[in-house]
């Protein structure tokens, strides 16, 4: 086809990469991790079970990756969404509504069923870890970034724990209670929550590149 590029091997690569991993997510959402193979996998993605096998050897590998991919996603998006605003429109509140629109992503309830499994499978356990702790440690980062002078407040990095883990909580509850008044009420608490430990808390920076 005249004027076509032609991708590199490498970008072909990456490009199959991706559907595989979407692809898992996909399966996962709708077979949960008990019943997700790698042929299934393989199957949706549209690609060879061996070219699969290739970049994921093990069932485990693929799950971990996906979520990461998922994770990297999320963490993308709320970047962008975050860079969007402008610098009177951004304070503790608004940067946790995003994160709470980050933590309402269908895609998240896959991680949560991932994370029941893994309390009896040592081996997800192992894999996905790694995986949670990194994105636990990147949301500390970019928060740190993004709020520089209050990064620097004693309670900081405890307060974003407990931010963290009431917006899990609450997507979990909204996930198993669909219209459950009280998941509002809570993201609503945590705002205030934020507020009142960090009322000295300056506009943040504007890129946490």
């Amino acid at each position: 086809m005249p004027g076509a590029v032609r991708r590199t091997q490498e970008e072909r690569s990456a490009e199959m990469r991706r559907r595989v991993l979407d692809a898992a997510l996909t399966v996962l959402a709708e077979h949960g991790y008990a019943d997700t193979t790698t042929t299934l996998v393989a199957t949706r993605a549209g690609v060879s079970r061996g070219a699969q096998l290739h970049h994921f050897p093990t069932r485990q590998s693929l799950v971990s990756a996906a979520v990461q991919h998922l994770f990297a996603d999320l963490t993308a998006s709320y970047e962008r969404a975050f860079e969007a605003l402008g610098p009177a429109s951004v304070g503790v509140e608004v940067a946790i509504d995003l994160l709470w629109t980050s933590f309402e992503d269908p895609r998240l309830a896959v991680v949560l069923d991932l994370f029941v499994a893994a309390r009896t499978d040592p081996e997800l356990r192992a894999s996905l870890g790694p995986v949670a702790a990194a994105h636990r440690n990147n949301a500390m980062r970019l928060a740190r970034a993004y709020f520089p002078d209050a990064a620097g407040l004693p309670a900081f990095e405890a307060l974003l724990g407990v931010v963290l883990d009431a917006l899990q909580g609450a997507a979990l509850r909204a996930l198993v209670f669909p219209g459950d008044p009280t998941v509002a009420a809570t993201v609503a608490t945590v705002k205030q929550l934020a507020h009142t430990l960090l009322p000295q808390a300056p506009k943040p920076r504007r890129s946490a590149r």
